[in-house]
C-alpha cells in the first residue's frame, strides 16, 4: 500500500504524515516500514524536503517484470498504427487497484502534440477519457464504489461531484466510449474506448487526445471507428493459440 500511494504521487513525493493519513496507521509503524523500504532502495527520501519517492530498485524490478508481462510491447505496433492513421497522440491505459496507469504513449504526425499523460502517470479511475472508458467497463455497483472512494482525488483532477461523474461514466458504458474536454488544457478533447480480452473481461483502454476541432463531426466518427477497430486488434492478441 505504501508503494502504491507513492506511485500515485511520485512526481511531488509524499511526507510521512501524508502516508500516515492515507494508510490510517500509527506514525511509528509507517516510519518503521519506510525505513525498511529505504534500506532496500525500494523507496528514497529527498534529503532537502524529506519527502518520500519510489526508489531505484523499483525501476529495476519493473524492468525484470516487463520481460514476462510486457503488454505494452505487444500493443506497440497497433498503437503506432492508430497514431499514424489519426495523426493524433494515442494512449494505452491499464488498471492498478482503483487507479489507472499510462502504459504507452504514441505521437501522431499532427504539428500540435498533446501530452496529457506521461508514461507511468497514475490517475484515480474515472479521471480523463481513457480512465473513464476503462472504468465504464466494470459493473455499475463497482463503478459507484470506486468513484465515491476516489472522490477527493478525482476533484484534484478537475472531475465533477461523484453523482455527476457516475452519470457520465454510466453514459460512457451505454455508448461504449467516453469523451472528455480536458479541464486544464483549453481546446483539447479526448475520446477513449475500453479494451476487452477474448473472455470479454476489461484489460485496458485506448484513447486519443487532440484539438477539439479534430474531434467533431466526421473527424469524431472516423476516430471512434478507428479506436474500436484497434481495440479489437488488441483483443485478438489475447486469444489462445491453437496447439500443434
Amino acid at each position: 500500500m505504501i508503494l502504491r500511494h507513492l506511485a500515485s504521487r511520485n512526481r511531488d513525493g509524499l511526507r510521512l504524515i501524508d502516508l500516515v493519513d492515507a494508510l490510517q496507521l500509527e506514525q511509528p509503524t509507517v516510519h518503521r516500514m519506510l525505513k525498511s523500504l529505504v534500506a532496500e532502495s525500494l523507496v528514497m527520501q529527498d534529503p532537502q524536503n524529506k519527502r518520500y519517492f519510489l526508489g531505484r530498485s523499483m525501476y529495476e524490478l519493473g524492468l525484470a517484470a516487463s520481460q514476462r508481462f510486457d503488454f505494452r510491447s505487444l500493443c506497440s505496433p497497433i498503437l503506432s498504427n492508430l497514431a499514424r492513421q489519426t495523426g493524433d497522440t494515442v494512449f494505452l491505459t491499464s488498471r492498478s487497484g482503483d487507479e489507472s496507469v499510462c502504459l504507452a504513449r504514441h505521437e501522431g504526425t499532427s504539428p500540435v502534440k498533446v501530452f496529457t499523460l506521461a508514461l507511468g502517470d497514475r490517475r484515480p479511475l474515472g479521471a480523463g477519457a481513457s480512465s473513464m472508458a476503462l472504468l465504464s467497463a466494470y459493473p455499475l455497483a463497482e463503478i459507484r464504489q470506486i468513484i465515491f472512494s476516489n472522490a477527493e482525488r478525482l476533484a484534484e483532477f478537475g472531475e465533477p461531484e461523484p453523482e455527476d461523474l457516475f452519470r457520465r461514466v454510466e453514459k460512457a458504458k451505454r455508448l461504449g466510449y467516453s469523451v472528455r474536454d480536458l479541464p486544464h488544457f483549453e481546446g483539447i478533447r479526448a475520446i477513449g474506448v475500453p479494451v476487452f480480452d477474448f473472455e470479454a473481461q476489461p484489460i485496458a483502454a485506448i484513447s486519443i487526445s487532440t484539438l477539439t476541432a479534430r474531434l467533431t463531426g466526421h473527424g469524431f466518427d472516423e476516430r471512434l471507428h478507428l479506436l474500436r477497430e484497434h481495440a479489437d486488434q488488441i483483443r485478438k492478441l489475447t486469444e489462445p493459440t491453437s496447439g500443434g
